[in-house]
């Protein structure tokens, strides 16, 4: 009877603690935004000009900085101008606004610079090594909530600030169409599960965009997501 009263009370204290605890907890990494384009003249006028010909959907523009050696994909079909416009649809639809928002996206979160080359956002280049960049999202943004269910209606667990949470598969995926984002399913620090808005999360291995100067013209080099 002791027996089972014990093994009754250590099956119950295990349900609890998993109850309290969902995830593994682990040490909080913040990596606040930054933009270094400023610190380069020539590099920051060309920019101001890229974010003016993304606003007007300036399709010539983007042509015309597009390297004819551009990396968009990570496959034998992923490279080369050509094949870079018809990946994006804009040899035949130059407004199309998956692209104007992918980029406007991109380019919003701030330039570094490496190995002479202008990339963006700006944790491709600062995500720490101690971050597992394909199964980790940055928070992009200030007291953004964090919410017991994928619901605007969700209690409020806490709020946090550029702060990397790790991705959760979420068994139950299905939600409200009516709700006003998209919410996905994160692991917290404290090890506490939550949902967390879409937009305000940014993958190390989503997009990216890089520069480089060739024969006195800043050209696009790659702009692609994933990893090979």
């Amino acid at each position: 009877m002791k027996h089972q009263i014990v093994v009754t009370f250590i099956i119950i204290t295990s349900f609890y603690s998993q109850q309290l605890l969902p995830c593994e907890p682990f040490d909080p990494v913040l990596l606040k935004p930054t933009d270094s384009s400023r610190e380069d003249k020539d590099f920051f006028s060309f920019k101001q000009k890229l974010e003016k010909a993304i606003q007007e959907k300036n399709v010539k523009f983007i042509e015309s900085i597009i390297d004819p050696q551009i990396s968009f994909a990570f496959s034998e079909d992923g490279m080369g101008k050509t094949k870079f416009l018809k990946y994006w649809k804009l040899d035949k639809k130059p407004k199309n606004p998956e692209f104007w928002d992918r980029l406007s996206q991109t380019i919003n979160l701030g330039f570094t610079f490496k190995d002479n080359i202008w990339s963006a956002p700006f944790l491709f280049n600062q995500t720490p090594e101690s971050v597992d960049s394909y199964n980790s999202s940055l928070i992009i943004g200030n007291t953004v909530n964090v919410r017991n269910k994928p619901s605007k209606k969700g209690a409020i667990l806490t709020q946090l600030s550029w702060e990397f949470v790790k991705n959760e598969y979420d068994e139950n995926s299905k939600q409200d169409p009516k709700e006003p984002c998209n919410f996905k399913k994160v692991c917290i620090s404290d090890g506490q599960i939550g949902y967390i808005c879409e937009q305000y999360l940014r993958s190390p291995m989503d997009y990216r965009v890089g520069f480089s100067k060739k024969n006195n013209s800043w050209m696009m080099i790659f702009f692609v997501e994933g990893s090979d």
